[in-house]
């Protein structure tokens, strides 16, 4: 259901996607990166609209593969090796929130001495 409401969201940002068949492969290419990251095997509702975010700039970087600067006059292009980093931040909140919601649902943590 994730996957689904991530490529609608997707397709109102870059409606020229909706027939694409490459639409799919990027939707679950961002899913599984984000999945990876915060140790998930699902996509979490709070990281889809990072998800959307990711497949929009995978989409736009598909044609510039490897692209780190190209300048042209006023016109500058420049593309980073992690399309994540820039979401590294939402992506250790929702981990630290993760972790926290586990000691409270196992109700707290016990020491051993």
């Amino acid at each position: 259901m994730a996957l689904a409401f991530v490529k609608d969201r997707v397709i109102i940002r870059k409606p020229e996607l909706e027939e694409s068949p490459v639409l799919d492969e990027l939707v679950k290419t961002a899913s599984d990166r984000i999945n990876i990251r915060v140790g998930e095997t699902e996509l979490p509702v709070e990281l889809e609209t990072v998800a959307v975010e990711v497949v929009c700039a995978l989409h736009n970087r598909m044609y510039y593969e490897g692209i780190k600067s190209e300048n042209a006059d006023t016109f500058s292009v420049s593309f980073v090796d992690d399309v994540l980093r820039e979401y590294e931040t939402d992506l250790h909140r929702y981990r630290e929130k993760k972790a926290k919601d586990d000691i409270e649902y196992r109700g707290g943590v016990v020491n051993f001495l």
